[in-house]
């Protein structure tokens, strides 16, 4: 199970960026990150800051919310 280290809860990117059919690579490149940080990010051992998660969110057409539960 992948968890957000600071909000102890999942997270649903790397569910959403296979649903895209996008590699990892493609989707930092496209968001302008490194492909070792997005597989952090997807893995919940970083998180990303309320900037990239708004990138996320524009990016994936999903709200935060739906990337990041808090519930």
């Amino acid at each position: 199970m992948r968890c957000c280290i600071m909000l102890k809860k999942p997270n649903n990117l790397l569910e959403v960026r296979k649903s895209t059919g996008l590699s990892r690579t493609r989707a930092a490149e496209d968001l302008q990150l490194d492909p070792k940080t997005l597989y952090r990010y997807e893995n919940g051992t970083q998180c990303p800051n309320v900037y990239v998660a708004m990138r996320l969110s524009d990016y994936y057409q999903r709200s935060v919310k739906e990337l990041f539960p808090m519930e």
